[in-house]
């Protein structure tokens, strides 16, 4: 409990609740508490998605009127999500079902999560190269995974033929000279969405990675004090590209948000932005002809450390103690794994299922960046994996660089001090 009593130190308790339609009729899940009766049951949801949230809508509608009698109350919170979980936590309002971060997050949380270990026909219903990412220390499975993602640098292919780039920038050098370039063609190089502390955590994440190592190695490394953020290889050239994002960004950077610069992207304002093919269903609503792709993200001056980050990155568990388990159950089954919830996933936010089987994904950004999973060209999360917490210290320090508030030197130290600090807690 210590780790989620830190977790509610990060963030501002904002409670938004969205409340689907009820159903008249008897309940007829296999809960204990309501057999028999003809009360009313309410299964609590905690989300944190920002993406296809109307389709979300008519899901939760589909799974009411195939369960009469019982309503689901959905908390999304897509900003703030750690600090609002861990809070109704602390405060025993634990939700029957809960998404959260793979990684350190949701490890923080897995002595409050049901055990899916022997739900054998449940977990042959995903991919077990997925199903690994909710293991715990004992080998066993307490979260079942939502999406693959992908994240890095997105540009606008119209806008980068528009300044005349006919290759891709595969170095800091190669990038600033695509800035130049840009800049001259009338167009905003860099939409970087500095106002949000964790864009600024994913973006750190490039260049931490060692690709000799990959994410579970370097965080290993810097656990066992083998690597530190002075050493490792890349992590310096950070600072100079956030140089390149304030120079070549709009005037007031630290005022952009993640929706204003998916908008920008998508309008053709602004011609990259760091974000992941989670945004799909946004960048189309903005703009549905928006002619977008991955840019590997150039982090040194040698072509070959060039990243783009992928993995499973939020997973859902089920609340042990919840007095609907059967009936979270099944809504965590529903929502992941069912034709409507894989078309929710596939078509509507644009990303590739965990849930076992081919699937036909309808966003550009998800199609572009398979070449680069086939091609064996990925990293995976260093940012899922980091101690609890570190990202409250990682995206205002990044801040506070920006706005020349803090050194480079003082930038790393605290780093490193953080990181430390908070594994030995």
């Amino acid at each position: 409990m210590k780790k989620l009593l830190s977790i509610l130190l990060c963030g501002i308790l904002v409670v938004s609740i969205v409340g689907c339609s009820k159903a008249n009729n008897e309940n007829t899940s296999n809960n204990s508490n309501t057999e028999g009766k003809k009360d009313k049951v309410t299964l609590k949801v905690f989300d944190a998605m920002a993406y296809g949230l109307e389709r979300y809508d008519e899901l939760v509608k589909s799974f009411e009127e195939s369960h009469p009698g019982v309503t689901v109350e959905v908390q999304h919170a897509p900003n703030d999500t750690n600090a609002l979980l861990g809070a109704r936590v602390s405060s025993n309002d634990i939700p029957d079902v809960f998404a959260i971060q793979v990684g350190s997050y949701a490890q923080s949380y897995y002595e409050f999560a049901y055990d899916w270990s022997n739900d054998k026909d449940v977990l042959d219903l995903f991919n077990q190269s997925a199903l690994k990412t909710g293991l715990n220390s004992e080998g066993k499975i307490m979260s079942l995974p939502w999406t693959y993602e992908n994240m890095g640098l997105l540009y606008n292919k119209d806008i980068f033929n528009a300044a005349g780039i006919d290759k891709l920038p595969q170095t800091l050098d190669e990038l600033e000279q695509a800035c130049i370039d840009i800049k001259a063609a009338g167009y905003i190089p860099f939409a970087i969405s500095a106002k949000e502390n964790w864009v600024l955590k994913q973006v750190a994440t490039n260049f931490m990675m060692d690709k000799k190592l990959d994410a579970k190695g370097v965080v290993e490394a810097i656990d066992n004090g083998s690597l530190t953020f002075d050493t490792m290889p890349n992590f310096k050239n950070l600072f100079r590209f956030l140089d390149l994002a304030v120079e070549y960004g709009p005037a007031k950077p630290l005022e952009v948000d993640w929706e204003t610069s998916e908008n920008m992207l998508a309008n053709g304002e602004a011609a990259i932005i760091h974000m992941g093919d989670w945004c799909q269903s946004t960048l189309d609503k903005f703009n549905p002809d928006a002619n977008v792709g991955f840019l590997p993200f150039p982090v040194s001056d040698n072509p070959d450390d060039v990243t783009l980050l992928s993995s499973v990155s939020w997973t859902y568990i089920v609340n042990k103690d919840s007095d609907n388990i059967d009936l979270a159950k099944q809504y965590l089954q529903f929502i992941l794994t069912s034709d409507e919830g894989i078309d929710w996933i596939t078509n509507y936010i644009g990303s590739v299922p965990a849930a076992a089987g081919a699937h036909k994904v309808k966003g550009k950004l998800a199609n572009d960046a398979a070449a680069y999973i086939k091609a064996g060209k990925t990293n995976g999360w260093i940012h899922s994996l980091m101690p609890t917490g570190f990202d409250t210290t990682l995206g205002p320090l990044m801040q506070s660089y920006m706005i020349n508030g803090i050194t480079v030197e003082e930038s790393i130290k605290e780093l490193e001090d953080d990181w430390m600090n908070r594994r030995q807690q």
